[in-house]
């Protein structure tokens, strides 16, 4: 019986293009394993830059697909977004005490001046337009408008989207839930440092079962981008929350899409998320500068 030899597929600009990426991406990889910290710093801040750059350049559907298809990149980014999260909490850690020092000189803190210092403010401004745009078609209006409440899940640190959202709605309230004590701590702290009122703080594990939270309270929830590292994992915590939410109530998720989700965690949009009672009602994926995509969900009835 001749045995059959399947010959290797003849390398394509555009494989060959998308293998170099890949390449790039394992040196950055690499460098970032062998700092002996993640604190800002400026080879830090360097390798992190240029991973940024390289994951939101527009590419096209082809050299996506044959980037994901390369072998051992599935590993790569199950080994590379927990380091860019962990330096993702650095830098807002440094930048939220940075601005906390910065208001004690002041004698009458600039708030927008002070959040400005933070390299990717732009960023979460932003972001949280978009979302705040996509979610306006989707909450219920009233006449005057009465004041709704908020929670952020993975608030961190630097709450600069809470901080956005109390700018877009000043009619509302925030409540910040991470499960760091120290970074909620920090987090009050410059809250209370800016003048920012209609903020509240809890720490909280949301992936543990019990819970002191009231969630049928809240009009909105938002999830960070880290929050969940994979879509087991976020489906779970959605289907935990839309459990425990009212019915009508909206979730806010961040995902990533293409080459983006080398950076962070994606939410596929499925039958399974589904079936933990929301109804998606609308995905928003950025070209810009903006790194995330944006998922709006609503809590069914029961």
């Amino acid at each position: 019986m001749t045995e059959t030899f399947t010959p290797p597929r003849t390398p394509t600009a555009t494989s060959t293009s998308a293998y170099a990426l890949f390449t790039e991406i394992q040196e950055i990889h690499t460098a970032l394993s062998l700092l002996p910290s993640l604190a800002p710093g400026e080879k830090i801040n360097a390798l992190l830059t240029k991973l940024v750059q390289l994951c939101i350049a527009p590419h096209s559907t082809s050299f996506i697909s044959s980037f994901f298809d390369i072998p051992g990149i599935s590993s790569l980014c199950e080994r590379l977004r927990p380091i860019c999260a962990a330096a993702e909490g650095e830098l807002e850690r440094y930048w939220a005490g940075r601005m906390c020092l910065e208001a004690i000189a002041l004698p009458a803190p600039n708030a927008e001046a002070l959040l400005g210092l933070f390299p990717y403010y732009q960023n979460y401004i932003d972001l949280s337009a978009i979302e705040c745009s996509v979610l306006s078609a989707f909450l219920p209006t009233s006449t005057p408008p009465s004041p709704r409440k908020f929670a952020f899940i993975g608030s961190g640190p630097l709450p600069l989207t809470s901080l956005c959202m109390l700018d877009r709605f000043p009619n509302s309230t925030i409540h910040n839930i991470d499960r760091d004590e120290g970074a909620l701590k920090l987090s009050q702290e410059l809250c209370e440092k800016l003048g920012y009122s209609g903020m509240s703080f809890g720490c909280e594990d949301v992936t543990h079962p019990s819970s002191a939270t009231d969630w049928k309270a809240f009009d909105v929830i938002f999830l960070a981008a880290l929050v969940g590292m994979d879509t087991g994992s976020k489906l779970s915590i959605l289907s935990s929350l839309a459990a425990r939410m009212r019915p009508g109530a909206l979730i806010v998720a961040r995902s990533a899409r293409g080459l983006r989700s080398v950076l962070y965690p994606v939410l596929e949009l499925s039958a399974e998320l589904e079936e933990t009672g929301l109804e998606v009602l609308a995905e928003v994926h950025p070209w810009t500068k903006v790194v995330n995509s944006v998922v709006v969900m609503r809590v069914k009835e029961r």
